[in-house]
């Protein structure tokens, strides 16, 4: 699984533009940082003061090309994706929507899940 940490915002990429939130639901959500009740809050967030938010996609693997061009194929019309996901998803993001992807994620590397559910980078 790819870990991953809460990155810096970029909502000024936003302004005045249609937004999709996509996100992932294998490590994204288990890093806390995506997931489909995180990225529902966020569009409520973001809608609530402001922002055009079209819609909300997420799929079990964005790091998956298929899945990744499925999933653009059934989302919105948008001007720019805000991706809560890996590096990795973002840039499949933005192959499948050939949109600007502004993702507020930072990806620290491959890890696991611990016994106790807390996401863990590797040291191999």
């Amino acid at each position: 699984m790819m870990v991953m940490v809460p990155g810096e915002g970029r909502e000024d990429a936003l302004e005045g533009r249609r937004v999709l939130v996509w996100t992932c639901e294998t490590c994204a959500r288990l890093c806390g940082v995506g997931g489909r009740e995180k990225a529902e809050r966020t569009a409520e967030d973001l809608r609530s003061r402001g922002f055009d938010v079209v819609g909300v996609a997420s799929t079990s693997a964005s790091c998956l090309m298929p899945k990744a061009m499925r999933l653009s194929e059934g989302s919105p019309e948008r001007d720019v994706v805000l991706a809560l996901c890996c590096s990795i998803g973002a840039e499949c993001a933005r192959k499948a929507t050939g949109k600007e992807v502004v993702n507020p994620v930072e990806t620290l590397g491959a890890g696991y899940l611990d016994e106790g559910g807390v996401p863990r980078l590797s040291d191999i």
